[in-house]
């Protein structure tokens, strides 16, 4: 019996590395796929990713995305669509673009915030979270006005176009 259930796991074993083998392959992702693996990093890094923004507090509530030269504000708790869209200048989305293309996507929840004004109520939290080719990079969460140094002036550009 102990044999029967050994080669039953080898047989499934093995058929499941064949078949992730003829899908590579299938892709043209063999010996080739290294350069086009590289050139899908390079239009990943050329992308602007989504930018949401969220601030809460008792008193407070700011829901940002930033989408393709649209920005989208909600001022509500609990928000089922965004009440605000506005196009964004295209001054204001250069800046927002180059700004965004320098984040480094991998250590956005790795960086670390300046205050910590919010676990005593003295500043509302807030989030940030890159979308980019369906992939979720958020944050770990800081005061709202005292975002990170990598990503300080994104975020004032960002809330300073949600004043106008």
């Amino acid at each position: 019996m102990k044999i029967i259930t050994f080669l039953a796991t080898l047989i499934i074993t093995i058929t499941g590395c064949n078949c992730q083998k003829s899908a590579i392959h299938s892709n043209g992702l063999a010996e080739e796929g290294y350069s086009n693996n590289n050139q899908s990093e390079v239009v990943m890094q050329n992308n602007i990713p989504v930018i949401k923004y969220e601030a809460m507090a008792r008193n407070i509530s700011l829901n940002i995305k930033v989408e393709n030269q649209i920005l989208y504000v909600s001022r509500v708790r609990d928000f089922k669509d965004y009440e605000e869209k506005t196009k964004i200048s295209d001054a204001d989305w250069q800046e927002i673009s180059t700004l965004a293309k320098a984040v480094d996507l991998s250590k956005v929840k790795d960086m670390k915030w300046p205050t910590e004004k919010r676990f005593y109520d003295g500043a509302p939290h807030a989030n940030i979270t890159f979308i980019s080719e369906g992939v979720e990079y958020p944050a770990n969460g800081f005061d709202h006005e005292f975002p990170p140094v990598e990503i300080e002036k994104l975020v004032n550009k960002i809330v300073k176009l949600t004043e106008k």
